[in-house]
């Protein structure tokens, strides 16, 4: 949580669309085991970042309170938005968007030394605790493949 609680705008490349996990003294913030890290951002969530940015109230936050302050509600905002969406609340929690970030970019064939680096883990078996086994007919389909006759 708080790595987004305290993300700058000064965080995002827009250019190379990536964020960076840094230090923050200011805020009395470091990210876990000192793991500074660069991770990329997709591409409508850097174009949908970039316009917040243009519209932004004064304050170098990405996210701030109404007042600029870091806000520390996150989770409770979370689920205010699945909820409005017609979704169960109670199945959102941060550290799932974790693994689920965690889960579909190694399934979609990104090495887990990367996934590893971007979620700041010192360890593979760290980021391997964050997914969850391929499942439904995306899966089946890439089983059967393996033993298509070419």
């Amino acid at each position: 949580m708080q790595e987004v609680m305290y993300l700058q705008y000064s965080d995002i490349d827009f250019k190379h669309k990536t964020v960076s996990v840094k230090v923050k003294p200011d805020f009395n913030f470091r990210p876990k085991g000192w793991e500074c890290r660069t991770v990329p951002l997709e591409e409508a969530l850097a174009v949908a970042l970039e316009a917040r940015l243009r519209n932004r109230k004064p304050s170098t936050l990405v996210f701030p309170t109404r007042t600029g302050k870091p806000n520390n509600k996150m989770l409770q905002a979370c689920k205010r938005i699945a909820k409005r969406a017609g979704l169960d609340d109670s199945e959102f929690w941060l550290h799932k968007f974790r693994a689920t970030f965690a889960t579909w970019h190694l399934q979609a064939g990104i090495d887990i030394r990367t996934v590893q680096s971007w979620l700041g883990h010192k360890s593979v078996e760290t980021t391997l605790r964050y997914l969850q086994p391929a499942r439904g007919a995306a899966i089946q389909a890439k089983f059967n493949a393996t033993f298509a006759e070419e």
